[in-house]
């Protein structure tokens, strides 16, 4: 009995000298660790007041957006932005991108005049904020355009070869929206799910040609149309009008490199007074001074500008070719 109660007394004993020890050991730890706690907690609750601010923000923008955009749909300025978005593929609709362009046209102009005060370096920002909106949605339909003329020629060979195994035109579209890569593949699937939901396909192949606005494609759309109304091989069909993109675009790039020199010579042509200009400008500043300065020398600017303008327009008529 006194052995058991020697060894309770002593794992007791023990028991309460480790919880002294321990309490005081992570006593220190423990209270960083509750801070820690309540700091992270506080920044949660500054995050999601932060989120819920920018949320509200953003639905107020959104909603005057959508506001700007209705009032400018009453007088037709929003669809044929929103024809060029489709165009372009990019993902804005027509008051987005307008509300955008107006941003880039008098932010950074008016940025640089309450800094600097420079009234013609605002105004020169706000004409490049004018043209330069338009040139890129341009550059990207014409990127869309060359790489949707490219991947026709795989289409309208695969419609072919499904034709011949005895497939629909229907089903040769579906194995077209899931074989080929965009962007002619999203659009032939665009195209495929219009006929589904049911739309004639007279009008969803017309509506493939007001979006992607190909010649080659309105070939092929004509050609389709064409054979549903009085009949005929539409395989066979399908690989004349392959063979007919292919060598048109094989002609496109002989052209191109038999025009190469013309265009490089527009390009030189054009930097050229651009180059003279900045090395003047580096050796004697003040020596263009009195071009940017008086009205004279701002009419012959003018006149320069308009000159290169002319020139480059010349020559990119000259060099391009209609096939």
């Amino acid at each position: 009995m006194e052995i058991v109660l020697i060894c309770m007394s002593s794992f007791f004993t023990a028991f309460f000298l480790f919880w002294v020890w321990e309490h005081r050991f992570f006593r220190a730890q423990r209270k960083v660790r509750l801070r820690m706690k309540g700091l992270k907690n506080l920044q949660n609750q500054k995050e999601d007041s932060e989120r819920e601010a920018g949320k509200i923000v953003f639905t107020g923008a959104q909603k005057t957006i959508a506001f700007v955009g209705k009032v400018l749909e009453r007088r037709g300025i929003i669809k044929p932005l929103e024809a060029k978005m489709i165009k372009a593929d990019l993902p804005l609709r027509g008051e987005e991108y307008l509300v955008l362009w107006l941003l880039v046209i008098f932010v950074p102009g008016f940025l640089l005049f309450f800094v600097t005060r420079y009234f013609i370096g605002a105004v020169v920002l706000g004409f490049l904020g004018l043209l330069i909106p338009p040139l890129l949605v341009s550059k990207a339909q014409q990127k869309k355009l060359k790489r949707f003329n490219q991947q026709l020629i795989d289409a309208l060979s695969i419609i072919s070869s499904s034709l011949r195994a005895g497939h629909s035109f229907m089903q040769a579209l579906e194995l077209v929206s899931k074989e080929m890569p965009n962007p002619l593949g999203k659009e032939f699937s665009r195209t495929f799910h219009e006929i589904k939901l049911g739309t004639t396909i007279e009008e969803a192949l017309h509506n493939l040609g007001q979006r992607v606005a190909s010649d080659d494609l309105e070939l092929m759309i004509t050609a389709v149309l064409i054979q549903r109304q009085i009949g005929g091989n539409l395989a066979e069909i399908m690989d004349n009008i392959a063979h007919t993109i292919r060598d048109r675009i094989r002609i496109q790039g002989e052209i191109k490199t038999l025009t190469a020199q013309g265009r490089l010579s527009g390009v030189v042509i054009g930097l050229i007074p651009l180059f003279l200009a900045g090395i003047m400008l580096l050796l004697n500043p003040g020596y263009l001074r009195p071009l940017f300065c008086s009205s004279v020398g701002l009419m012959m600017l003018a006149a320069g500008i308009i000159g290169e303008i002319i020139g480059i327009l010349c020559i990119k008529k000259i060099v391009s070719i209609d096939l």
